[in-house]
């Protein structure tokens, strides 16, 4: 009795493990059928124009008299500012710089007898930021007026920054239409893709927004704010990476 009990839960055993076995593998493939997808990258691209313009008019005097220096930057500053009064820029788009001033013999460096012998180097600046656009480029098509009158602008800028600037600063509000153009790209390539194995393209699975960058016409990548060069008409681009479900 004891050995045909034993019998019985053994055979018991073996078609629970059996059934275990069967179902585990009806799960495993329908788990591989769920992992079935496509992975394709969408493009978007846009044309725009800038929303804002950064121009920086400085000025460079050097001299033996520091005073003197200061006094001219000062001239040159004063001077700037009524041509852009002129111009039609609002005064509170122009911000004044403070005027600094170098006095080479009290660097530790330099001083060497090819410098320029004028011991003090005063500068300044006027900057002009501004989201009437149109308006600052018909100014700066009209700067050779301050150059006839003795006004030299020091085209030194820092760090290689274009002069004018022309910014996207509502930036963000094209991120939602970029992707949603992007992402219709993405569907229309994976739809293709899906057609030619036979299959149709289903929920996204997952989603990479991807590098959204700003080009110039000329191609140059302005996604950087001190980029060397810069335009008012931009191209921007985004690549998004989307994986889709196969049925």
């Amino acid at each position: 009795m004891r050995i045909l009990s034993s019998l019985i839960v053994g055979f018991c055993l073996l078609i629970g493990l059996a059934l275990a076995g069967y179902f585990v593998g009806k799960g495993g493939t329908r788990f591989k059928g769920d992992l079935r997808t496509v992975t394709v990258k969408g493009l978007a691209e846009r044309e725009v124009k800038a929303d804002q313009v950064v121009w920086r008019l400085a000025f460079r005097h050097a001299s033996n008299d520091m005073r003197e220096a200061q006094a001219r930057v000062a001239t040159d500053r004063d001077a700037a500012l009524a041509f852009l009064k002129r111009q039609g820029i609002a005064d509170g788009d122009v911000t004044r710089e403070t005027t600094r001033t170098l006095d080479k013999q009290a660097r530790e460096y330099g001083g060497g007898p090819g410098e320029n012998p004028l011991r003090y180097i005063a500068t300044g600046a006027v900057v002009v930021k501004s989201a009437d656009v149109a308006k600052v480029q018909a100014a700066i098509a009209q700067v050779d007026a301050l150059l006839q009158a003795g006004i030299v602008l020091d085209a030194q800028q820092e760090g290689g920054a274009a002069n004018p600037r022309y910014v996207l600063s509502r930036f963000n509000d094209l991120r939602p239409a970029l992707l949603a153009d992007a992402t219709r790209n993405a569907r229309t390539t994976a739809e293709q893709f899906a057609a030619d194995g036979g299959a149709r393209i289903g929920a996204i699975r997952s989603a990479n927004q991807g590098v959204i960058q700003i080009f110039g016409p000329d191609g140059s990548d302005e996604s950087s704010p001190y980029s060397p060069t810069s335009s008012p008409v931009k191209r921007v681009r985004v690549v998004s990476t989307l994986e889709f479900d196969l049925q």
